[in-house]
């Protein structure tokens, strides 16, 4: 018998007991002591201290918090598992307190089991995300790894941390994409494939701005996904269209009599609508707010929130001793970031820095996204 083979019988021992309680939906006390013992099927000692139902935290002298169960090593928690009625839902709320008991006990990985097991990851640079789960179901495909993951025998934090930031990755990636789609069909693909050509040659290669803008002018770009038809159904999977590769046609074009060159001129407001500004500097009053709100927040805090990866190979914030270090000669830098004195900020340690403008449609999302975890409005007004 393969690993694999035994790994799947020892998840159909584990969920088991799971699987019947749900059919009564039973209370959670007892779903979390048939939990337990299913841990210590996989070979988790309670009697040792690895398996710690109800452990309490204290917070201040006065709160506590109480995960349902935390797995420990060595007295190290690795582990918590917030654990709910067969039947129940997981929503928002029950996602927040999974994470912070995550955080309290200062520990990347947490177990949601109810009607289904959902691992949720936490790097403490992106939102906690859930990054793989699996079906209360005996034959359930992905059965044998959580089995592999979660068994004491081959449990590694390292590992799952591994798994854990791929998969964070993929999902990301598969986020971006989806944006990147739904632009794409938004009026064939000019503005954004405009953006990222411009971007591209501007900024990685260096070409005058005014020059490639003006050769940009002069050209309309389609997208229409390979094997389908213009007229069809707008609305197909988006999961589909993501999977198959597209073809680009360049077309030239007469300029338009409005002088109109087919870009997104979409502006933005976080004010209410007070004020509005263009992709290029949107993201620097969005740090700004959020300077406001965190008045103590260091130029590394403020990095670990605004990373690189949000903007691309310019990252969304430099400081103005890595700008000055750069080999770039002052105009080029200005036409990357927003460098005049007016338009420097300061962190509370004293780090003057300057925000990139590169932003288009293809990056501004992963800015609103993040913005929409926070609760903020973010208003679009079309000039």
């Amino acid at each position: 018998m393969t690993s694999h083979e035994k790994n799947q019988n020892r998840w159909r021992e584990f969920c088991y007991d799971l699987i019947e309680a749900a059919k009564e939906d039973i209370l959670e006390d007892p779903y979390q002591d048939m939990i337990e013992q299913g841990l210590r099927l996989l070979n988790w000692s309670k009697p040792k201290g690895e398996i710690c139902p109800k452990e309490r935290i204290k917070i201040g002298s006065h709160n506590q918090l109480e995960p349902d169960i935390t797995l420990k090593i060595n007295e190290r928690p690795v582990l918590v598992i917030e654990v709910k009625r067969p039947r129940n839902k997981l929503n928002e709320d029950q996602i927040l307190q999974l994470v912070s008991y995550m955080r309290q006990c200062r520990v990347p990985f947490g177990l949601y089991i109810g009607d289904r097991i959902a691992l949720f990851y936490d790097d403490s640079v992106n939102e906690p995300t859930e990054v793989w789960g699996v079906s209360l179901d005996s034959e359930a495909d992905e059965g044998w790894r959580f089995v592999d993951f979660f068994a004491r025998s081959s449990f590694s934090e390292e590992r799952l941390e591994i798994f854990c930031k791929e998969r964070m990755n993929e999902i990301h990636t598969s986020m971006g994409l989806r944006d990147i789609t739904g632009k794409l069909a938004e009026d064939g693909g000019d503005a954004i494939l405009k953006e990222m050509v411009e971007h591209y040659l501007v900024g990685m290669k260096r070409y005058d701005n005014g020059l490639v803008t003006k050769l940009l002018n002069r050209y309309k770009f389609i997208a229409q996904p390979l094997g389908q038809k213009e007229d069809e159904d707008d609305n197909a999977d988006m999961e589909n269209e993501i999977g198959q590769q597209s073809h680009y046609v360049l077309v030239k074009q007469p300029r338009s009599k409005n002088g109109s060159n087919g870009r997104d001129n979409t502006k933005y407001s976080i004010d209410g609508g007070t004020n509005y500004f263009g992709k290029n500097r949107i993201v620097r009053e969005i740090i700004i707010r959020y300077l406001e709100l965190h008045p103590k927040l260091t130029f590394r805090q403020l990095e670990q929130i605004f990373p690189d990866e949000m903007q691309g190979s310019y990252g969304v914030v430099r400081s103005l001793d890595e700008l000055h270090e750069m080999e770039h000669d002052r105009k080029d830098l200005e036409t990357r970031y927003l460098m005049k004195e007016e338009e420097l900020l300061k962190t509370a340690d004293g780090v003057r820095f300057a925000v990139c403008n590169q932003w288009g449609a293809y990056n501004i999302p992963n800015i609103f996204r993040v913005m929409e975890k926070w609760g903020w409005n973010v208003i679009k007004d079309k000039e």
